[in-house]
Protein backbone atom coordinates (compact mmCIF):
# COMPACT_ATOMS: atom_id res chain seq x y z
CA UNK A 1 0.00 0.00 0.00
CA UNK A 2 1.40 3.32 -0.40
CA UNK A 3 -0.08 6.92 0.75
CA UNK A 4 0.40 10.00 -0.67
CA UNK A 5 -0.72 12.65 1.99
CA UNK A 6 -1.52 16.42 1.68
CA UNK A 7 -3.00 18.55 3.98
CA UNK A 8 -6.68 18.43 2.50
CA UNK A 9 -6.49 14.10 1.05
CA UNK A 10 -4.32 11.39 1.34
CA UNK A 11 -4.21 9.17 -1.98
CA UNK A 12 -3.99 4.95 -1.26
CA UNK A 13 -3.02 3.32 -3.49
CA UNK A 14 -2.17 -0.80 -3.96
CA UNK A 15 -0.53 -3.51 -5.72
CA UNK A 16 -2.15 -6.65 -7.08
CA UNK A 17 -0.92 -10.00 -5.59
CA UNK A 18 1.79 -10.28 -7.47
CA UNK A 19 2.89 -6.92 -6.47
CA UNK A 20 3.55 -6.14 -10.14
CA UNK A 21 0.95 -3.24 -10.93
CA UNK A 22 -0.02 -0.44 -8.57
CA UNK A 23 -3.64 0.75 -8.92
CA UNK A 24 -5.39 3.96 -7.09
CA UNK A 25 -7.97 2.31 -4.64
CA UNK A 26 -9.20 5.44 -2.66
CA UNK A 27 -8.53 9.67 -1.82
CA UNK A 28 -9.14 10.22 1.86
CA UNK A 29 -10.96 13.54 2.70
CA UNK A 30 -8.52 14.71 6.02
CA UNK A 31 -11.41 15.88 8.21
CA UNK A 32 -9.53 16.29 11.49
CA UNK A 33 -10.31 13.30 14.45
CA UNK A 34 -8.30 10.90 12.54
CA UNK A 35 -11.26 9.36 10.33
CA UNK A 36 -8.06 9.31 7.35
CA UNK A 37 -5.97 7.10 9.46
CA UNK A 38 -8.83 5.10 11.21
CA UNK A 39 -10.03 4.15 7.23
CA UNK A 40 -6.13 3.18 6.39
CA UNK A 41 -6.38 0.98 9.42
CA UNK A 42 -9.14 -0.72 7.90
CA UNK A 43 -7.87 -1.01 4.55
CA UNK A 44 -4.91 -2.46 5.62
CA UNK A 45 -6.96 -5.39 7.55
CA UNK A 46 -9.39 -5.48 4.76
CA UNK A 47 -6.50 -5.80 2.14
CA UNK A 48 -4.24 -7.96 4.21
CA UNK A 49 -1.52 -5.19 3.13
CA UNK A 50 1.60 -6.23 4.12
CA UNK A 51 3.90 -3.24 3.58
CA UNK A 52 3.14 0.79 3.52
CA UNK A 53 4.85 3.54 1.99
CA UNK A 54 4.59 6.94 2.33
CA UNK A 55 5.85 9.29 -0.27
CA UNK A 56 8.16 12.06 0.88
CA UNK A 57 8.07 15.41 -1.25
CA UNK A 58 11.45 16.16 -1.06
CA UNK A 59 12.75 19.74 -2.36
CA UNK A 60 14.47 19.59 -5.75
CA UNK A 61 17.74 19.83 -4.37
CA UNK A 62 17.09 15.84 -2.49
CA UNK A 63 16.70 18.45 1.31
CA UNK A 64 13.60 17.99 3.56
CA UNK A 65 11.59 20.78 4.04
CA UNK A 66 8.58 21.15 5.88
CA UNK A 67 6.23 19.33 3.63
CA UNK A 68 8.85 16.16 4.46
CA UNK A 69 8.27 16.71 7.98
CA UNK A 70 4.64 16.60 7.53
CA UNK A 71 5.01 13.49 5.57
CA UNK A 72 7.39 11.54 8.06
CA UNK A 73 4.94 12.67 10.98
CA UNK A 74 1.95 11.39 9.46
CA UNK A 75 3.92 7.78 8.52
CA UNK A 76 4.90 7.99 12.09
CA UNK A 77 0.93 7.94 13.23
CA UNK A 78 0.26 5.13 10.20
CA UNK A 79 2.77 2.94 11.55
CA UNK A 80 1.64 3.77 14.85
CA UNK A 81 -2.58 3.20 14.21
CA UNK A 82 -1.75 0.27 11.54
CA UNK A 83 1.36 -1.66 13.79
CA UNK A 84 3.25 -2.07 10.43
CA UNK A 85 6.61 -0.58 9.66
CA UNK A 86 6.64 2.28 6.95
CA UNK A 87 8.61 3.42 4.49
CA UNK A 88 9.43 6.48 2.58
CA UNK A 89 9.40 6.92 -0.85
CA UNK A 90 10.67 9.98 -3.15
CA UNK A 91 7.77 11.47 -5.03
CA UNK A 92 9.08 14.82 -6.45
CA UNK A 93 7.04 15.04 -9.32
CA UNK A 94 4.10 12.45 -9.13
CA UNK A 95 1.07 15.32 -8.44
CA UNK A 96 2.83 16.99 -11.45
CA UNK A 97 2.85 13.46 -13.30
CA UNK A 98 -0.33 12.03 -12.38
CA UNK A 99 -2.26 15.71 -13.08
CA UNK A 100 -0.35 15.17 -16.89
CA UNK A 101 -1.91 11.42 -16.77
CA UNK A 102 -5.62 12.59 -15.85
CA UNK A 103 -4.89 15.70 -18.38
CA UNK A 104 -4.50 12.99 -20.93
CA UNK A 105 -7.45 10.93 -20.12
CA UNK A 106 -9.43 13.75 -20.78
CA UNK A 107 -10.71 14.07 -17.23
CA UNK A 108 -12.40 17.41 -16.11
CA UNK A 109 -10.71 19.76 -14.13
CA UNK A 110 -13.06 18.28 -11.17
CA UNK A 111 -12.18 15.02 -11.85
CA UNK A 112 -8.36 15.48 -11.68
CA UNK A 113 -8.90 17.14 -8.43
CA UNK A 114 -10.91 14.27 -6.98
CA UNK A 115 -8.45 11.52 -8.57
CA UNK A 116 -5.19 12.89 -9.13
CA UNK A 117 -3.97 12.23 -4.64
CA UNK A 118 -4.62 7.86 -6.02
CA UNK A 119 -2.95 8.28 -9.23
CA UNK A 120 -0.48 9.93 -7.30
CA UNK A 121 0.03 7.44 -4.63
CA UNK A 122 -0.60 4.11 -7.50
CA UNK A 123 2.65 6.52 -8.86
CA UNK A 124 4.48 6.25 -5.37
CA UNK A 125 3.34 2.78 -5.35
CA UNK A 126 4.80 1.75 -8.86
CA UNK A 127 7.99 3.01 -7.54
CA UNK A 128 8.56 1.43 -4.84
CA UNK A 129 7.79 -1.78 -6.24
CA UNK A 130 10.21 -1.44 -9.14
CA UNK A 131 12.98 -0.06 -6.51
CA UNK A 132 16.21 -2.14 -6.90
CA UNK A 133 15.63 -3.16 -3.24
CA UNK A 134 12.77 -5.23 -3.68
CA UNK A 135 14.83 -7.01 -6.30
CA UNK A 136 15.51 -9.71 -4.10
CA UNK A 137 12.19 -9.96 -2.95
Amino acid sequence: MALDPGRARVGVAVSDETRVIAQPRAVLERRGGGADIARIVEMVRELSVTEICVGLPLQMDGSEGEAARWARHYGTQVERATGMPVSFVDERLTTRQAERQLIAEGASRKRRRQRGDGVAAALILQQALASPRRAGR
